[in-house]
């Protein structure tokens, strides 16, 4: 997959755009204005509605713009842009975000020191940027991703280079040779977790993630999808769809009573939620993959060479959600469940 015109030191900035004309703009003019390293912009459109990818691509010129025929998904868009891209390293941005100075001075720093590995900015909101939308995105032992303190005050709480369960796709620095070893973003995907299933997918080839809080990105969030049942639906059956082939057959075996119970209880959720449709839909999204499944499977333990109970040391017993999705006594009652079924399965 090397591009072999690949450049050494060059980095590729990779956008993917879909009804940007609010946000790409703001985006595009803060990457000129901040970023001092030999850098190419590759901005993916996905057939905009907006136009937006048209009209941008006759004002910045200086930019490689691709314009899809058709909205491929975010996977697909971003492998679009990964295949394009002549750098040895890759920045993967979203369009709703500006950066901050010295954004990827920072991200290159914390790879000279912590190797090859997904690196992420610490996130904060655009309209406060005194609240967290990410301190490092985390994977829960049962499949779910959350971002770290979404929602939060910044206090500076978590301030050093840490390990991470995933870089999130929002803005995830990597070099390009992690592409090559792991494999592109699964476009069966389409939209969410499909970041989470890259750092999983890594870190099983002992890639890890890091979390790097002095680069600063402010972040809209949520611009196109909001929290809706088709979110809900994605990211359910992506869930599964990564679970069912990134653990070894002897976890998920193990982990399955409680991946049961905790069905039962996302069932009742969805419900209260008005969700329900959407939820049963992702069970049939799962079983229309199932072939897919079990090809990712083969390639996935035929590279792998670190086992789950390693990969459980760097995965989280507990979730967080912002809350405009959750109130918060529900989902403290949900993580005593977790709790309780992570100490069942022998999760410390």
């Amino acid at each position: 997959m090397t591009n072999i015109n690949t450049k050494k030191g060059l980095i590729s900035i990779i956008i993917l755009n879909y009804n940007g004309e609010k946000f790409l703009e703001n985006c595009l003019e803060s990457i000129f204005r901040e970023t001092k390293q030999d850098y190419e912009v590759i901005v993916v459109d996905n057939d905009s509605p907006d136009k937006s990818g048209e009209k941008f691509s006759e004002k910045y010129q200086n930019c490689n713009f691709i314009l899809n025929k058709k909205n491929v998904g975010v996977s697909e868009g971003l492998n679009i842009g990964i295949r394009s891209a002549n750098g040895e390293f890759i920045v993967l941005l979203n369009n709703d975000l500006i950066v901050a100075p010295k954004w990827l001075d920072y991200l290159l720093e914390a790879y000279q020191k912590k190797g090859s590995g997904l690196y992420q900015p610490k996130f904060l909101k655009m309209k406060d940027r005194n609240i967290i939308d990410s301190a490092g995105n985390l994977i829960n032992i049962f499949g779910f991703g959350f971002s770290r303190e979404k929602g939060k005050r910044d206090l500076l709480q978590y301030n050093e280079i840490e390990e991470i369960g995933f870089a999130a796709g929002t803005c995830l620095f990597c070099s390009k040779e992690i592409f090559d070893k792991v494999g592109l973003f699964d476009e069966k995907l389409f939209a969410y977790n499909e970041d989470l299933d890259l750092g999983w997918r890594a870190r099983l080839q002992n890639y890890r993630s890091f979390y790097v809080p002095k680069s600063i990105v402010y972040h809209h969030g949520s611009a196109q999808w909001k929290w809706s049942g088709e979110k809900f639906y994605l990211l359910e059956r992506n869930r599964w769809v990564v679970l069912l082939s990134n653990y070894k057959i002897k976890t998920i075996l193990k982990l399955l009573p409680s991946l049961l119970i905790i069905e039962i209880v996302l069932l009742i959720f969805f419900t209260k939620k008005r969700m329900l449709l959407k939820k049963l839909r992702s069970y049939g999204g799962i079983i229309k993959f199932w072939n897919h499944i079990r090809k990712r499977r083969k390639i996935i333990e035929k590279t792998r060479n670190v086992d789950d109970e390693e990969i459980f040391k760097s995965f989280s017993c507990t979730i967080q959600t912002p809350p405009e999705v959750s109130e918060t006594e529900s989902i403290e009652k949900f993580n005593k469940l977790l709790k309780i079924l992570g100490k069942f399965v022998g999760y410390y």
